[in-house]
C-alpha cells in the first residue's frame, strides 16, 4: 500500500477496533499532553493505562472500545499530534484483519 493509492474515507472504523491497543512512547506522551494543555503526569494518569504485556503505556479507550479522541464526525481530536501507530496506518503496518476493518483497504 502506498500513500498515492490509499484514500482514507474518514469513516473512523480503524479508531473503533474493540480491544485495539495504541501504545504511546514518552515522546508521544509529551507531545499529546502539551497539545491538550496537560502536564505529562496528569495525561498519564487520566488518559493512559498499562498495556496488557505490562511493557508500555497505551491510550485508554471508551467503554465501547473506540478511541477516546474520535469525534462524532469521525475525526481525530488530536490529529496534529496523534501517535505514530495511528499516523502510519496502513503504510507501515496492518493486521491480518485490516481489510475487513478499513473499507478503503477492502476496495481496490
Amino acid at each position: 500500500m502506498t500513500r498515492e493509492n490509499f484514500r482514507c474515507r474518514c469513516c473512523g472504523e480503524c479508531c473503533r477496533i474493540k480491544d485495539g491497543i495504541v501504545r504511546v512512547s514518552h515522546a508521544e506522551v509529551k507531545r499529546i499532553a502539551s497539545f491538550l494543555g496537560m502536564s505529562e503526569s496528569d495525561f498519564i494518569e487520566r488518559e493512559t493505562e498499562l498495556a496488557p504485556d505490562r511493557k508500555s503505556l497505551m491510550l485508554k479507550s471508551r467503554p465501547d472500545g473506540s478511541c477516546a479522541y474520535l469525534t462524532a464526525d469521525n475525526l481525530c481530536r488530536i490529529n496534529q499530534v496523534k501517535p505514530d501507530k495511528c499516523r502510519t496506518f496502513p503504510f507501515e503496518w496492518t493486521n491480518p484483519d485490516s481489510a475487513t476493518v478499513c473499507p478503503a483497504l477492502a476496495t481496490p
